[in-house]
């Protein structure tokens, strides 16, 4: 039977709050899921910014971590941005 989405997002979003970073492989391991399910849910879950990709594997975001990404992502007036994981302030000619 194949399991909701919503459903895989929480099982690997518990997993990775759990037991700190995890690869993709060990995801599917742990989970017993398809990779193609697992893919989808960690890119879901790093859309919406609640988890980020460091050097091939995926660990949770903390809240101040969350929040300031999100700030950046949707506050035009937001003085700083984030690029591969650095905060940087923005130019003002921005």
């Amino acid at each position: 039977m194949p399991v909701k989405d919503e459903d895989t997002d929480w099982i690997v979003y518990h997993i990775l709050s759990t037991g700190g970073p995890k690869t993709t492989a060990s995801l599917v391991d742990e989970t017993g899921l398809p990779a193609g399910d697992i893919s989808a849910s960690l890119f879901r879950l790093s859309s919406n910014l609640l988890i980020d990709s460091r050097e091939g594997t995926y660990d949770v975001l903390s809240i101040p971590e969350m929040l300031l990404r999100c700030q950046c992502r949707h506050d035009v007036g937001s003085p700083v941005t984030i690029e591969n994981g650095v905060v940087k302030v923005k130019n003002s000619g921005q």
